[in-house]
């Protein structure tokens, strides 16, 4: 059975409703089993209709509705929510809660819990953050916006040792890690946070609102203009100034403001995976 389904019956089994709305899952329900009835544009279900519920919720899905109500997987995990019926998936709590990409830079170790893990290049670990918070031994963090700047770090073409000498390196978030998660690893570790984001506004803007925050990784400032100039994307920038440009103009870190400032001469933007690739010229 679907999960909207089994909830539904578990909602008319504990309710001395007479009747529900004939909703098309619990319609197809009564069509089916032949258990409950039509009664116009509504459905009606009798206790031996219930009880008939019950017997199908035990045999299929080894739920028994007698002891079992709709809200009680709320907050379980897949594991923890088989103690209530077969369908792991009645939870709602999500597969990879609290997860966080994790790594190291390039010739370094991630220092975790006592131990010194190497990783190869390009691998990452997937972490609860609040066990990274609880046992991390680096002393700053670089947030990386990008996935595919996190993935092939080790390929930028300026240096990112102002970050410090070992810092832990976490991906900023996306649909598959959420970027509260990494905020929330942020403001647990309470570390110098160093920042490697697009050089456009929407970048800055994310780097400067970190928690913590401690400085922007980025090339030299003659070694960015050059590439200002090579790569354009003036679309780009423009289509970010409307949400940006106030809380830029109003910046006190200096960091945030010379990028600004360049940003503004080219009016362009410019992906940080720009600087992944070594370029000739």
């Amino acid at each position: 059975m679907e999960k909207s389904l089994i909830a539904t019956l578990l909602r008319v089994y504990h309710s001395e409703k007479p009747r529900y709305a004939a909703s098309a899952v619990l319609t197809r329900f009564v069509d089916d089993f032949n258990v409950g009835q039509r009664l116009g544009a509504s459905l009606s279900f009798t206790a031996n209709d219930r009880a008939s519920i019950r017997k199908l919720l035990i045999s299929m899905e080894g739920i028994d509705a007698a002891v079992t109500f709709p809200d009680q997987w709320e907050g379980l995990s897949r594991t923890a929510s088989l103690a209530h019926g077969s369908n792991e998936k009645m939870t709602d709590a999500a597969v990879r809660q609290e997860r966080v990409a994790i790594k190291a830079l390039p010739g370094k170790c991630l220092v975790l819990d006592g131990q010194w893990i190497v990783l190869p290049a390009g691998v990452n670990l997937d972490v609860a953050w609040p066990w990274v918070a609880a046992h991390c031994e680096h002393t700053s963090v670089l947030l990386v916006e990008n996935w595919e700047a996190f993935e092939a770090i080790q390929q930028f073409t300026f240096e990112l040792s102002r970050a410090g000498d070992n810092p832990l390196v976490l991906f900023r978030g996306s649909p598959v890690y959420r970027p509260d998660h990494a905020l929330a690893l942020l403001n647990g570790l309470a570390l110098p946070v160093f920042a490697l984001v697009d050089y456009d506004p929407a970048g800055l803007v994310i780097a400067q609102s970190l928690p913590h925050f401690a400085g922007l990784l980025a090339p030299s400032l003659t070694e960015l203009t050059k590439a200002l100039k090579i790569c354009t994307n003036h679309a780009r920038y423009r289509s970010q100034l409307g949400q940006a440009q106030a809380v830029l103009n109003s910046t006190e870190h200096a960091d945030i403001a010379a990028c600004w400032k360049l940003l503004q001469a080219h009016g362009n933007a410019l992906p940080q995976e720009y600087f992944l690739m070594p370029r000739s010229g």
